[in-house]
């Protein structure tokens, strides 16, 4: 029975080497909450909440729903309060932040002050070394056929490239929705992995019962990848783009609308709680049946 890897889950006192993927609309503090009770790393998009009071108030929420770990993502850049942001979490006791925009330079003395962690997401080697430049501590490779933003590389290629070419932990992201393959990406060197697309049907989620029906019935060429709807490539569910424009014209409220997922809804088939996700993927991993 092979042993479930522990480089990551020791640098973050947790059970499994599963991180709930922060989600925009999608990830809030039930959905985390139940992640990390489950033995992964839940996690919370900062720019989910409009400001630092309702911010205050989620990491509130989560704390009367759990004791466990919880990550974090944050966007450096002038559009968001980030210092302020940074300080809350810091404060609520977040030891994992994902960098996807902007510096990771801003955070990360203050970050390993309070003895935490700063991962940054990258599609291919240059932003890979250009990251360990900067001095984070570890990377997300985003593969191809991620839900959300994604490079043009498969997560197989990826990840050994990235763990072969630059000195630091690597934690895959991309087209992960089961056991099998989570353990395909930590035999290629992978401390870890993000899972979005199967979350999105969690019955924890944010997601629209519609959103989550259209996950569990997609197929992986029901997901088009296209940089239309926020000027970077990403993948979409097909039916949920039709007649864009009048969607973005809709300004804050299309997000409502339109649906972002990866290529791994081929193995999502059903809405079910988190814990019943996680707990499948680990008896997968181990090669076991699980109980259901």
């Amino acid at each position: 029975m092979p042993a479930i890897s522990t480089v990551f889950t020791d640098m973050l006192n947790i059970k499994y080497p599963i991180i709930g993927a922060p989600m925009f609309l999608v990830s809030y503090e039930d959905l985390a909450a139940a992640v990390s009770n489950a033995g992964g790393l839940g996690t919370i998009p900062l720019p989910n909440y409009k400001n630092t009071d309702d911010l205050e108030k989620a990491f509130n929420n989560i704390r009367c729903r759990t004791d466990e770990p919880i990550g974090v993502n944050i966007h450096l850049s002038g559009k968001f309060d980030w210092e302020k942001q940074l300080s809350i979490c810091l404060e609520a006791g977040v030891k994992f932040f994902i960098t996807s925009l902007g510096d990771p330079r801003l955070i990360i003395d203050e970050v390993h002050r309070y003895n935490g962690l700063v991962f940054a997401d990258v599609v291919n080697l240059e932003q890979a070394l250009k990251a360990k430049e900067r001095g984070v501590d570890g990377l997300i490779a985003v593969g191809y056929g991620a839900g959300g933003h994604g490079g043009s590389v498969s997560t197989l290629v990826l990840v050994p490239w990235l763990v072969e070419k630059v000195d630091l932990p690597v934690v895959a992201a991309g087209g992960i929705s089961t056991g099998l393959q989570l353990k395909a990406v930590i035999s290629l060197g992978a401390c870890a992995a993000v899972v979005g697309t199967r979350f999105i049907a969690a019955s924890e989620s944010k997601a629209s019962k519609k959103y989550k029906q259209a996950v569990v019935s997609a197929e992986p060429g029901d997901i088009v990848f296209t940089d239309r709807i926020t000027g970077n490539v990403a993948g979409w569910l097909a039916s949920s783009i039709e007649n864009v424009e009048e969607k973005l014209e809709l300004g804050s409220k299309r997000w409502f609308d339109l649906w972002s997922a990866g290529q791994s809804v081929a193995q999502v088939n059903r809405i079910q709680p988190a814990h019943e996700i996680i707990r499948e993927m680990v008896a997968e991993y181990k090669g076991k049946e699980s109980d259901r």
